[in-house]
C-alpha cells in the first residue's frame, strides 16, 4: 500500500514537473507567433498561422490530460446545478459549433450534485466535443436528464455513424483512438471523473443509428 502511494506521488510530481516544462515554452512560442503573424503580409499567410495555433492547442490539451490522469489528489467540491452547468457548456458550444443543433429534456425536479464543477464541466464537453467530431461537426445532439435510485442520469444521442467495430472494445483503454491526431485519453478523463463521482460513464450505438453517451452521477 505504501509503496502503491509512493509510486502515485512520483507520477504526479513527473506530471507536474513535465507541466511546468512544457508550459514556458508553447508560451514562447505563442508570443513570438502574435509578433509575426502581425508583420506578415503574405497572402494565404493567415491559415499558416491558424494551423500552427491549432496544434499548440492539442499540445496544450494533452499535457492536460495528462496531468488529469496521472493526479490522484481530492479535488475540492461544491453544490453544482447541473441544468446550470449543462445551460453553461450549450450556450458555449452553440456558437462554437454552429452547426450542431443541442436540444435538452429537463425534468421539473432540481438536481444539486455536491461535486467538482470544473471536472464536470470538462466531462460533459469531452462528450459534446467526441459526439460533433464523429458527425464532422454537422448534426443534432439530444441531451436528457433524468434520475433513479439516487442517481441522475445524462444521456447524450448524437446521430452520428456510431462506434466502429474496432473500437466497441477498447474505447476507454488509454492511448486508444480513431482520431488521426487524437490522444486516446478523452474518453478514459470521462471515465474516471464520473468514477470519482460516485458514477459511471458507459458509450454505446444505438439500433437506429448514432451513439449514446450515458453518465451517471451520484445524488
Amino acid at each position: 500500500m505504501q509503496r502503491n502511494l509512493a509510486e502515485s506521488t512520483v507520477m504526479e510530481e513527473r506530471a507536474a514537473a513535465i507541466a511546468h516544462e512544457v508550459k514556458n515554452p508553447l508560451t514562447m512560442v505563442g508570443l513570438n507567433l502574435d509578433i509575426l503573424e502581425a508583420s506578415d503580409k503574405r497572402l494565404g499567410a493567415d491559415k499558416n498561422y491558424a494551423m500552427i495555433r491549432k496544434e499548440l492547442r492539442k499540445i496544450s490539451e494533452l499535457m492536460i490530460d495528462f496531468i488529469y490522469l496521472s493526479s490522484n489528489q481530492q479535488k475540492e467540491r461544491g453544490q453544482v446545478v447541473i441544468k446550470n452547468l449543462l445551460g453553461e457548456i450549450i450556450e458555449d458550444f452553440s456558437v462554437s459549433l454552429p452547426n450542431i443543433a443541442l436540444d435538452i429534456t429537463y425534468p421539473s425536479v432540481e438536481f444539486i450534485l455536491r461535486a467538482n464543477e470544473s471536472d464536470l464541466r470538462t466531462l460533459f464537453g469531452n462528450i459534446v466535443k467526441n459526439a460533433a467530431e464523429a458527425m464532422e461537426y454537422c448534426g443534432k445532439i439530444q441531451i436528457e436528464v433524468s434520475a433513479r435510485e439516487r442517481h441522475v442520469n445524462i444521456s447524450f444521442k448524437d446521430n452520428g455513424p456510431g462506434l466502429c467495430e474496432a473500437a466497441q472494445s477498447k474505447i476507454f483503454k488509454e492511448h486508444f483512438t480513431t482520431k488521426p491526431m487524437g490522444s486516446g485519453l478523452g474518453l478514459s478523463i470521462c471515465q474516471k471523473i464520473a468514477q470519482e463521482h460516485g458514477g459511471s460513464f458507459t458509450l454505446e450505438n444505438l439500433r437506429e443509428g448514432g451513439c449514446l453517451a450515458v453518465v451517471k452521477l451520484a445524488l
